[in-house]
């Protein structure tokens, strides 16, 4: 007998799920959430440098990229949540923590410690799939996932090094801050 879901119909099963644990598919779907979150994070940080009154157009784009990139990433979590025959779940997602920011080092600061957590929440699926026997899951994070993470945490910390170096000082720092907008995103 089938199980029911809460309307009284009658769920169908996967036919195609097969060594997908139960915690594993529930880890996905959070990491769908957080990527998804993340594209939303990046999209605020993008708008945010495309204002007028701020206006340094590179930032912007690098933070539009980088919404994007997390959108793509959820996307591939999605389809392969449905490949394997995992059931989806769509969490709200939720506002960003923050709105402002008082410097492109301020929002790169940011973008680093988040894209460690989000690192860290990656590793942890990981982690768990490879307890669950799951080296499919482990080989799909690999190549989509940890090397773009620990690539875009290493360009954010290049980007912090140089932007500390040349907003140093009180008198040009937002001299400091325009050229690395120009010559170096």
């Amino acid at each position: 007998m089938r199980p029911q879901n809460n309307s009284g119909r009658k769920e169908m099963q996967s036919l195609v799920k097969q060594n997908l644990h139960s915690e594993t598919e529930g880890d996905i779907n959070k990491l769908i959430n957080l990527k998804l979150n993340a594209s939303y994070t990046y999209l605020a940080l993008g708008m945010y440098f495309d204002r007028d009154d701020v206006a340094l157009p590179s930032f912007s784009s690098f933070f539009l990229a980088r919404s994007l990139k997390e959108r793509e990433q959820a996307e591939k979590l999605l389809e392969y949540q449905n490949m394997r025959g995992g059931q989806i779940l769509l969490q709200t997602i939720a506002k960003p923590s923050r709105e402002d920011w008082r410097s492109g080092l301020d929002a790169m600061s940011f973008s680093l410690e988040y894209q460690k957590s989000l690192n860290t929440c990656i590793l942890d699926v990981h982690c768990r799939a490879s307890g669950h026997t799951d080296p499919h899951l482990c080989d799909f994070l690999e190549q989509h996932f940890l090397s773009d993470s620990h690539d875009t945490i290493k360009k954010l910390g290049d980007y912090i090094s140089s932007l500390t170096r040349l907003t140093v000082s009180d008198t040009h720092g937002s001299m400091g801050e325009y050229l690395f907008d120009k010559h170096t995103l």
